[in-house]
């Protein structure tokens, strides 16, 4: 037993106050699944301690991987872009952060799939293409960041238009330069508060990046009378189901919760880590955090 703890590979997720993560459950079900000798970990680290934290477990070799969660996804980037044994893919360059990190003996890769996460769960849970769709995200930062640059990159197969609401004007800026940076031609579009209804009337789908939902008292990060048939509605907020879900639902929209985003962001860097396959290791974290959400 001894031997088997010392060949043990240990990954995790770093971030600050994420005791409420259900990523082990996720990965460490996974490892369990596939029989690999290895633990998934929290490594809940003040800001303070963070350059310490990958002096001395990240590029000392003590974690063979992690995945990285606010507050952290860009300065990982910045630490990352210092070494020059470190490769950071496209994606993870384009959105300007990072999420999942795989360390080997002579380098260290770095990578982004939350895009990627959302974009599969968008296909599989709502059954919804944004190829040549007009598309409305609430919240600029973090999340709406990546999900909005990802479908940006998607080539033959991206939306007609984002639209993108937020009441944090610099983050909205900080979004628009990045896209002026980065594509020739115009897809994002901000949106102003007098534009709201006509922008809601003409889009296909419409995305809550904001963590909006995830309290009962919460307001609805949008009225409900913008709410129509033939709309699809993607809620990030995981933890439960939303208020604004259930009320799309009932109004005959195809609406989803961020389960599918979750799971299929965490499968892809557990391929990356393992080269396991994608559809099993979906199967498994799927199962693990409905168990955890007391869903089944």
């Amino acid at each position: 037993m001894g031997n088997d703890t010392e060949n043990k590979k240990v990954y995790g997720l770093l971030g600050k106050k994420i005791s409420y993560s259900l990523s082990p459950a996720m990965h460490n079900a996974a490892f369990k699944h596939f029989k690999i000798p290895a633990e998934y970990k929290l490594f809940d680290i003040e800001e303070k301690d963070l350059e310490s934290f990958f002096k001395d477990t990240v590029f000392a070799g003590k974690v063979s991987g992690i995945n990285v969660t606010v507050p952290y996804k860009i300065r990982v980037k910045e630490l990352l872009e210092r070494r020059k044994d470190s490769s950071i893919d496209k994606v993870a360059k384009v959105l300007g952060a990072i999420n999942t990190v795989k360390i080997g003996s002579s380098v260290i890769e770095a990578f982004n799939t939350d895009g990627a996460g959302f974009y599969e769960s968008l296909l599989e849970d709502a059954g919804f293409n944004p190829r040549g769709k007009d598309i409305f995200i609430i919240g600029s930062g973090g999340a709406g960041r990546a999900i909005s640059l990802y479908l940006a990159m998607l080539g033959k197969n991206r939306p007609k238009s984002i639209n993108v609401y937020d009441v944090d004007d610099a983050k909205l800026e900080a979004l628009k330069k990045v896209f002026e940076d980065n594509f020739t031609e115009e897809i994002l579009f901000e949106v102003d508060p007098d534009d709201l209804p006509e922008k809601f009337a003409n889009c296909d789908l419409v995305v809550n990046a904001t963590p909006l939902g995830i309290n009962m008292e919460d307001p609805l990060p949008i009225a409900e009378n913008y709410l129509r048939e033939g709309m699809v509605l993607y809620d990030l907020v995981y933890a439960k189901e939303t208020r604004l879900v259930d009320i799309a639902r009932r109004k005959g929209l195809v609406a989803v919760g961020g389960v599918g985003m979750l799971v299929n962001q965490g499968a892809l860097a557990f391929n990356i880590w393992t080269e396991c396959s994608l559809k099993d290791t979906r199967k498994v974290m799927r199962l693990a955090i409905k168990k955890e959400l007391g869903r089944i």
